[in-house]
């Protein structure tokens, strides 16, 4: 398959395109890299902070969050090739010091059930450790204890922060190195991205893009009260990482061109390319129509696209990649609006590059009974969050408190600390529809495992919440 477009007419495209959709949306800056076959589009709009007036330009650093999940990925897939790894290894093999609160649970947790986020356990450990090379080893040995775990391992998705950063520690062991030093030598450097920062001091040497937030919804946008609003502690997982967009998307390229850098050298086999962006298992099975699959490492929106998004208040980023096709993008943006800016504009860019993404089709609902419905009501929690089901006068709600580590979060963005209370609309036993404030389906939420009286036992999104008696 080839692109369906030329790069030069792209280039004139992309420019307007991006200006005005930034515009629209109100995101103070914007930086999108474009791969079609050999050459490379860039494109960006606006200033990296309100408060400084810098223009974006094409070296500008943009923190990329969970995106980082995917270069972890690809430095454990190296670890396959060289045969110090197996993906259906007991973590334990490669590091005996970790386990979750479930001593039991952590033996059969393997490398494989990390990469897809099936090991089971909380993933959201956000309290800091330390700021040296020696926070992963921190991280595994001090917090992912504490996790508790809700699944047996390798049955369900569940996002896991906490995964990839005891991903992170076990290519620190094998490269004897710490995450960030592995993370150049045996990716970064010889894709040739020179435009990276680990950290708000590395990040100030360059053009850097700060987050962009509204204190309260009826104020006006301002940059966060910090740059990095993670602690340092799970690098892996994306707390801090800074790259352009053009350093992007060499990572992407690293996919079209089935694991070898521009320069020829092979990074990754083509079998581990490959492997990558199989997919794994649904991120949410039994939910109609088909939804998001999971590789390792990458998500599978479509039969041959894969992607992975990264955000944080203020903060939205975006890869795809679509090897068949020769073509790979990454956008970056300072501000939360920056997430419908990117589908928006990825959407015309697939369409126009690759071919419309095929139409999922329309399920036919069975209508939840009463007793469907009562059974979703009841108290959810995990580690930052108490999410409320609640039933009034025949409609659903969902209210969700945030908690611990996440108000610090909302505290060191500035945003006000906010409770969210949302409709939910029944479509079928164990399934809801979010609703915002005009009544529009905004997502779904999921009701898994109901108990013998009916009761579900776990809320799902894109994290699992299990029900809980009170908000400890």
């Amino acid at each position: 398959m080839t692109p369906r477009t030329d790069a030069d007419g792209l280039q004139r495209r992309l420019d307007d395109a991006l200006e005005r959709a930034r515009t629209a949306a109100d995101v103070p800056g914007a930086s999108v890299a474009v791969a079609v076959g050999d050459r490379t589009v860039l494109a960006t709009s606006g200033v990296v902070s309100t408060r400084t007036q810098v223009p974006v330009a094409t070296d500008a650093l943009f923190q990329i969050q969970s995106i980082t999940k995917v270069l972890t990925a690809t430095l454990v897939l190296q670890l396959v090739d060289e045969g110090l790894v197996g993906l259906d290894d007991p973590v334990q093999r490669h590091l005996p010091e970790f386990r979750t609160a479930d001593p039991g649970a952590s033996t059969r947790i393997t490398v494989r059930h990390l990469l897809t986020h099936t090991g089971g356990f909380e993933g959201d450990l956000w309290a800091p450790t330390t700021a040296g090379p020696d926070a992963l080893d921190r991280f595994v040995r001090d917090l992912v204890p504490t996790a508790a775990q809700h699944s047996e391992p390798g049955t369900r998705f569940s996002y896991c922060n906490a995964g990839f950063g005891t991903l992170g520690r076990l290519v620190e062991v094998h490269r004897d190195l710490d995450y960030e030093h592995a993370l150049r030598r045996h990716l970064t450097d010889p894709l040739g991205v020179e435009e990276i920062a680990f950290s708000a001091n590395q990040a100030v040497a360059s053009r850097t893009a700060t987050g962009h937030i509204r204190p309260t919804p009826e104020e006006p946008l301002r940059p966060t009260r910090e740059w990095a609003l993670l602690p340092p502690s799970n690098p892996a997982a994306g707390n801090q990482l800074a790259l352009s967009a053009r350093g992007l998307l060499a990572v992407g390229r690293l996919f079209l061109t089935r694991g070898r850098a521009a320069d020829g050298t092979r990074l990754l086999s083509e079998a581990s390319a490959a492997a990558m962006l199989e997919p794994q298992l649904a991120q949410r099975p039994g939910l109609a129509p088909p939804t998001t699959l999971q590789g390792l490492g990458w998500y599978l929106v479509a039969p041959g696209v894969a992607e992975h998004g990264g955000g944080m208040p203020g903060v939205a980023s975006v890869l795809r990649v679509v090897p068949e096709a020769g073509v790979a993008v990454a956008g970056l943006t300072n501000a939360d609006a920056g997430q419908a800016l990117l589908e928006d504009l990825l959407g015309s860019l697939h369409e126009e590059l690759v071919g419309p993404l095929p139409d999922q089709p329309t399920p036919s609902r069975t209508p939840p009974t009463d007793a469907h419905v009562d059974g979703c009501t009841g108290r959810y929690a995990t580690r930052q969050s108490v999410v409320t089901v609640t039933r009034e006068d025949g409609r659903l709600w969902l209210t969700d408190e945030p908690r611990h580590e996440r108000l610090a979060i909302a505290e060191a963005a500035g945003v006000a600390d906010r409770t969210t209370r949302r409709e939910l609309r029944p479509l079928e036993a164990g399934l809801c529809a979010v609703l915002d404030d005009d009544g529009r389906p905004t997502g779904t939420v999921s009701f898994l495992d109901p108990d013998a009286a009916g009761r579900y036992r776990f809320l799902a999104t894109h994290r699992i919440a299990p029900r809980t008696a009170s908000p400890t």
